[in-house]
């Protein structure tokens, strides 16, 4: 089956990644569709400005920024020991988990905003048993600030550089004075171009008033479809079963390995509390959940001993991929 193919082909694994992509994406491509921006971060606004008028070529830049994340997200895995593998299963992972909601293929915020947060998490990883990384420091703060710029809500993951100096690093001060700068440099730049075109009031208004305080934000009035409760259900199961592989990998695994979990349960954990500073409470805004579920989701699918059990929860989940796009 698929899961087995992938873990055991890993040459064939090149070719196989960008078809599966494109099946996947076949629907955003067929129907493009250009977001909405009336009351988007900075950055994403003025991206999507310039090229509004050509929905094809916004799926396009969706599918680029996906399909790179993948791998970059497969690299991490295995250069800072996360999983012991060289398999592309992780990749594959991330693709279909960043492909379950089609807001993802009118390039979503959450998808470039994901691309600075796998750069901050592995520059940060970088760090560990280093004698100084004060440049690693300056670079995750950066990373995190630039996420936010895209996508305000990606400003919870201050925390996580904060607990990755605690849980990587020994405490060296000036390490968190540099990470501090990194956090603020860019938003220095941003408040002083809105205050020198007296749009300081634009700033505040599409910064904080729809995103932590937006009219009618309630989970009351979320309305879910049968296929995003499929996937719901899905997702949960494989969480459920992934939680054993968890404590299998930390009772095994080396200290650097062990840390680099903690981490990412941290990055579970802060990726579920950013659907409170979103602009609204539906699925596709918890797709920062696709890093850290990739992570434990694909030790679950590589190193399972009932081999059809992965099987079917893999198949299932593509399989709500497409349900998705058939109901909506």
């Amino acid at each position: 089956m698929l899961v087995g193919f992938i873990k055991h082909n890993r040459s064939l694994s090149y070719v196989i990644l960008p078809v599966a992509m494109i099946a996947l994406w076949i629907y955003g491509f067929i129907h493009p569709v250009v977001p909405l921006t009336g009351h988007a971060a900075p950055l994403y606004k003025l991206i999507i400005s310039g090229i509004e008028g050509y929905p094809f070529l916004i799926t396009l830049i969706s599918f680029s920024f996906i399909f790179c994340e993948a791998l970059l997200i497969n690299y991490i895995i295995q250069k800072n020991e996360i999983i012991n593998t060289t398999s592309f299963l992780p990749a594959l992972v991330y693709m279909i988990l960043m492909s379950l909601q089609p807001e993802m293929f009118s390039l979503h915020p959450i998808v470039i905003a994901n691309l600075f947060l796998l750069l901050a998490l592995h520059t940060l990883m970088q760090s560990y048993r280093k004698e100084t990384s004060f440049s690693e420091a300056f670079d995750t703060g950066l990373f995190i600030s630039l996420a936010a710029m895209f996508y305000i809500p990606s400003i919870v993951f201050i925390l996580l550089l904060w607990i990755g100096l605690i849980v990587l690093r020994p405490f060296v001060w000036r390490e968190w004075v540099i990470s501090f700068a990194g956090l603020v440099l860019p938003w220095i730049f941003l408040v002083f171009y809105y205050f020198w075109n007296d749009k300081l009031d634009t700033l505040q208004y599409d910064a904080l008033y729809y995103t932590i305080i937006t009219p009618q934000k309630s989970f009351t009035i979320s309305a879910f479809s049968f296929a995003d409760y499929a996937q719901i259900g899905i997702l949960l199961t494989g969480a459920m079963f992934s939680s054993g592989r968890f404590l299998a990998d930390l009772s095994k695994g080396t200290v650097r390995t062990r840390s680099n979990l903690f981490l990412m349960v941290y990055c579970l954990l802060l990726s579920f509390c950013s659907i409170f500073l979103a602009p609204s409470y539906s699925i596709a805004y918890l797709s920062f959940l696709a890093i850290p579920f990739t992570v434990f989701f694909s030790s679950y699918l590589l190193f399972v001993k009932k081999q059809w059990m992965a099987e079917l929860l893999f198949l299932l989940l593509i399989i709500s991929v497409f349900l998705n796009q058939i109901i909506t």
